[in-house]
C-alpha cells in the first residue's frame, strides 16, 4: 500500500488491526516472579531513536501539548472494539499491548489496552485530519469511530470515556494516497457526524507553506500501537524535502497506530504534519518481542506528510472560516501548456496537472472545444481520481485529433489531468478546463430496520418512500454509503410508483447490500425502498441513501 524505504519500512498500522485481532486471542508472556511492571510515565530506556521519549499525557511537562492531547486528539477504532452498555463508562474489548504484540516483560506500556488502529487531530469543530490509508472509502468511513479522551490520568487510571466522546464518520471530505509528479501524499480530512465543540477544541494549523528546517523540534500525539495517547516531544527533522514539500523525515518515537497522528512544530505548537510511515516497530528477542532500537541518526526515520497539501485540497473542495475562509467551492477554469513525445497514448512521460473538485462539480477539459485550448499534433488526455484510478479519457475529440472530455466528481478531492500524445507521436498545445456546479448539494437519509422471514425482501419488509425526479441518481445500501451498517444477510429492492422493481442488491459487500439507480427520462414520482433479508433469515441494520 505504501512504497518501502530501503526495504524495511512498514505501513503504520494499516495491518496492525489484524495483528491485534489475532494476537489478542493468545496469552501474553508472564512477568517473572518478583519482577515489577515497567512504569508508564516518562522513561529513559535506550530504545527507538536514542531515548524513548514517549510520555503519558498526565506526565508530560508541556502544558500546551497536554491540552492538545486532551482536547484535540482522537483514536480511530472499530465499533466492535467499543463497549457502550454503560453510556457513562465506555470500555474497550481486546487484549493489552503485551498480548497483542507478544512483548517481553520489560517493555514499557505492555499492560495498556490496545484497541485503536490509527490516530487523528480535530482541526475544525467537526473535521478530523488523519492519514489517507486510515480511512480508505465510504465503507471504512461508516465502520470507524473517533474517540476523544483516550489517555491516562495517572499510572493506574484512564480518563473516563462516555458515549458523548465518541463520534462517527459522516463523510470523507478530501483524501489522497498516491505518488504523482514526484510528490507522495497520504492524507484525509473526515467530517464527523456532529460538532465536537465546545467540549473539544480544534488544534491550530501551521501557517504558510515553508519547509521545516533540519533539526527543528517536533512533537507527536497519538495512539502508537493502539494504546492510550502518548506524547513524544523529542523528535528532530532530518530532511525537510524543500524541493517537493510533500512530506518530511524525522526521528520521532512512533509506532503503528500513530498513523494519522498530528505532528506539531514545537516553535509554534501548531500542526505541521501527519504521521504516515515509519521503520519496523518491534523485533524478536528470544521468544518475545522488544521495541526496535535505532540511534538518533540511524534507520530510515519516520515520514510525516506536510499538513498544507491536505488543507489546500480541503479549501478547494469545501469551506471553513477557520481553515480557509468562507465561500463556495471554486468554479471558472484555468489551463496549462504541454509538450510531449513517446507517451504511449498518455500512459507514460505525460505532463500532469492537479485540479481539486468538490463532490458534484463538473470539469470539462480539452485541447479543443474549451476556450483557451490549442493543439499541434494528436493529443491524448486522461483524468485520474483521488485514489489514482482513471475516471475519464479521450483521444480524438471535436471531430479531429484533439481531445475533449467531461466528468462529474462523485467524490471530493484532487484529480489529475495527464496530457500526452497518441501512440509514440509528438504533440504540444494548451489544455484548458472549466469547472461548473451541477446543482444543489446531495440529500441524504437513513432507515433503521430489523426483519425476518422476508423471502428475499419480497414480503414483511421495512419500507421507505423516496420522491425522485427525472435525471436524479439514488445510491443506497447497508454498506458503502456513509453511516450504513448491517447484521445478517440483507437484501434491498427499489420499486417505482407503478410497483415495478427497478433495481435490487443482495451480496454487494459480503452479505450486505448496495445499489444505485438513475431516474430515466420521462420517469419520476414516489419510489419505494424495501429492506429485507436473504431467504427466511433474520437481519437488521441501517440503510442509508444519497440523492443527487
Amino acid at each position: 500500500m505504501h512504497p518501502p524505504r530501503n526495504g524495511v519500512a512498514r505501513i503504520l498500522l494499516g495491518a496492525l488491526m489484524w495483528t491485534l485481532a489475532l494476537a489478542a486471542c493468545a496469552p501474553g508472556p508472564e512477568s517473572p516472579p518478583g519482577e515489577e511492571a515497567p512504569e508508564t510515565g516518562a522513561g529513559e530506556h535506550p530504545v527507538v531513536y536514542g531515548n524513548d521519549d514517549r510520555t503519558d499525557v498526565y506526565a508530560h511537562a508541556d502544558t500546551l501539548l497536554r491540552e492538545r492531547a486532551r482536547r484535540s486528539t482522537v483514536a480511530l477504532m472499530s465499533p466492535s472494539s467499543i463497549n457502550t452498555r454503560d453510556p457513562d463508562n465506555v470500555t474497550f474489548s481486546g487484549g493489552t499491548l503485551g498480548s497483542a504484540e507478544g512483548l517481553c516483560s520489560d517493555q514499557r506500556f505492555r499492560d495498556d489496552p490496545a484497541p485503536a488502529w490509527c490516530s487523528g487531530t480535530l482541526i475544525d469543530d467537526d473535521l478530523v485530519l488523519t492519514a489517507g490509508h486510515c480511512v480508505v472509502d465510504a465503507g471504512e468511513c461508516a465502520d470507524t469511530r473517533f474517540v476523544f479522551n483516550f489517555y491516562r490520568t495517572s499510572a493506574t487510571a484512564l480518563q473516563p470515556i462516555t458515549t458523548q466522546d465518541i463520534f462517527s464518520c459522516r463523510s470523507i471530505v478530501v483524501r489522497r494516497e498516491a505518488t504523482s509528479g514526484g510528490r507522495t501524499l497520504d492524507y484525509a480530512i473526515i467530517k464527523l457526524d456532529r460538532s465536537a465543540a465546545p467540549r473539544f477544541e480544534p488544534a491550530p494549523i501551521r501557517p504558510g507553506n515553508t519547509p521545516l528546517a533540519v533539526s527543528a523540534g517536533i512533537a507527536v500525539i497519538g495512539s502508537g500501537s493502539g494504546i492510550p495517547f502518548k506524547i513524544d516531544s523529542g523528535g528532530k527533522v532530518r530532511d525537510g524535502r524543500a524541493g517537493t514539500l510533500d512530506y518530511f523525515v524525522a526521528n520521532t518515537d512512533t509506532f503503528g497506530g500513530n498513523s494519522g497522528s498530528g505532528v506539531y512544530d514545537l516553535e509554534s505548537h501548531t500542526v505541521a504534519g501527519i504521521l504516515v510511515r515509519g521503520t519496523k516497530d518491534y523485533v524478536a528477542r528470544g521468544g518475545c518481542f522488544v521495541v526496535n532500537t535505532c540511534a538518533e541518526t540511524a534507520c530510515d526515520g519516520e515520514d510525516i506528510n506536510y499538513v498544507r497539501p491536505a488543507i489546500d485540497a480541503f479549501c478547494q473542495a469545501s469551506t471553513s472560516t477557520r481553515l480557509c475562509g468562507s465561500g463556495p467551492p471554486p468554479t471558472g477554469g484555468a489551463s496549462f501548456t504541454f509538450t510531449a513525445a513517446h507517451t504511449a497514448s498518455a500512459t507514460s512521460n505525460t505532463v500532469n496537472k492537479s485540479v481539486t473538485l468538490a463532490a458534484g462539480q463538473k470539469i470539462t477539459l480539452g485541447t479543443c472545444g474549451v476556450t483557451g485550448s490549442a493543439l499541434t499534433g494528436d493529443s491524448f488526455l486522461r483524468l485520474f481520481g483521488p485514489t489514482g484510478v482513471q475516471v475519464a479519457a479521450n483521444d480524438d475529440g471535436c471531430g479531429g485529433r484533439g481531445s475533449h472530455l467531461s466528468f462529474t466528481a462523485t467524490v471530493a478531492g484532487p484529480y489529475e489531468i495527464r496530457a500526452g500524445c497518441y501512440s509514440a507521436e509528438s504533440c504540444s498545445g494548451t489544455v484548458a478546463w472549466t469547472l461548473t456546479s451541477t446543482g444543489p448539494a446531495p440529500s441524504r437519509g437513513s432507515l433503521e430496520f430489523s426483519a425476518s422471514d422476508t423471502n428475499h425482501a419480497m414480503a414483511n419488509t421495512v419500507n421507505q418512500d423516496l420522491p425522485l425526479t427525472e435525471g436524479q441518481s439514488l445510491s443506497f445500501g447497508t454498506c458503502t454509503e456513509a453511516g450504513a451498517s448491517g447484521t445478517g444477510d440483507t437484501v434491498l429492492r427499489l420499486f417505482n410508483g407503478a410497483g415495478q422493481q427497478v433495481t435490487s442488491s443482495d451480496d454487494a459487500c459480503g452479505l450486505l447490500s448496495y445499489a444505485s439507480y438513475t431516474v430515466p427520462p420521462g420517469a419520476g414520482g414516489t419510489y419505494q425502498l424495501r429492506a429485507g433479508c436473504y431467504d427466511a433469515s433474520s437481519c437488521g441494520g441501517v440503510v442509508t441513501w444519497t440523492i443527487r
